[in-house]
């Protein structure tokens, strides 16, 4: 069997022109992602790698399509079908594919910072839910916590709801999916009222919590269209893209969450790393306090939080 023009299936070789392939691509992470096709065309988990020596003609042409596929810069989640997301008891496995954004890890902190805050027996709501990272992330972590995940467009509702039935039933049945735009507070707030019965909670209850992984990139930066690597090509724009500062979506968003919470409830937002003060400058504006700058593993400014006063 012939794969990168070299006539040999051994695992390592396999492994090392895949390598040298996705770099000449510019892929950000050739290595582990050439490990991530290895399985998928293997059927193993990556865990079992290093057992194998040599690979069938049949694995390897499936790995060669599959190769041929990221050389293109589709996204390694389409490919596989699927993004494991968050960490610990928070941890789940989604599908993703094209018409919803794909879960990246930066997000998990957000979910994090929501575990430890979220008060006991919580009713939450997830805003811009897309494959429903952050609503199935912490259902999954916190069995008492009831969550409402709004998602306004069909494509990534569709998703959602398959990630959702694909859960074990506890977390399925606590976690409702909600068809409204987070921009339009009466949309959301009728919405939620008409679908908190469905997790247990009376009509007109305010939210505990709200999370919210929105669209904020800037349109324009420097003056330019804003330059994105064809990962995030592949995402919808209107999960990316929030008009020309990046805030078209969090501002008008802001006065739902106050819209449906209560003084107390608790907001996180992500946000673009350039955008921390304007966000925080909009939260003070719509009446939120405590508001915290909170930084990734970079160091780089990448949700804030805040209490509703």
């Amino acid at each position: 069997m012939t794969v990168g023009g070299r006539p040999d299936a051994s695992l390592a070789r396999l492994q090392a022109d895949a390598v040298a392939r996705l770099t000449e691509a510019g892929v950000d992470s050739p290595r582990a992602d050439a490990h991530w096709l290895l399985a998928h065309a293997l059927r193993i988990d990556r865990g079992r790698l290093p057992l194998v020596d040599e690979v069938s003609d049949q694995a390897a042409a499936r790995f060669e399509r599959l190769l041929r596929r990221r050389e293109a810069r589709e996204p390694l989640q389409h490919i596989l079908g699927r993004v494991e997301f968050g960490a610990g008891a928070g941890t789940v496995e989604l599908r993703v594919g094209p018409g919803v954004f794909i879960p990246r890890p930066e997000t998990e902190l957000l979910l994090e910072w929501a575990i430890r805050t979220a008060p006991v027996n919580a009713l939450v709501a997830d805003f811009c839910s897309g494959s429903g990272a952050l609503a199935l992330g912490l259902a999954t972590a916190r069995e008492d916590v009831r969550v409402l995940a709004v998602e306004l467009y069909d494509e990534a509702r569709g998703w959602l709801r398959r990630n959702v039935a694909a859960q074990p039933l506890p977390v399925a049945q606590r976690v409702v999916v909600v068809d409204a735009d987070v921009t339009d507070p009466a949309s959301v707030r009728a919405a939620i009222a008409d679908q908190a019965g469905a997790v247990g909670w009376p009509a007109g209850t305010a939210l505990d919590l709200v999370v919210a992984n929105p669209p904020y990139v800037p349109t324009r930066t420097d003056g330019v269209p804003t330059a994105v690597s064809a990962e995030v090509g592949a995402d919808p724009p209107a999960a990316v893209f929030a008009g020309a500062d990046g805030m078209a979506v969090i501002v008008p968003m802001l006065e739902t969450a106050r819209a449906v919470g209560r003084p107390g409830t608790e907001l996180g937002i992500e946000h673009d790393d350039a955008t921390g003060p304007t966000v925080a400058a909009a939260l003070e504006a719509t009446g939120f306090t405590s508001i915290t700058a909170r930084t990734d593993l970079a160091g780089a400014q990448r949700y804030v939080t805040a209490v509703q006063g």
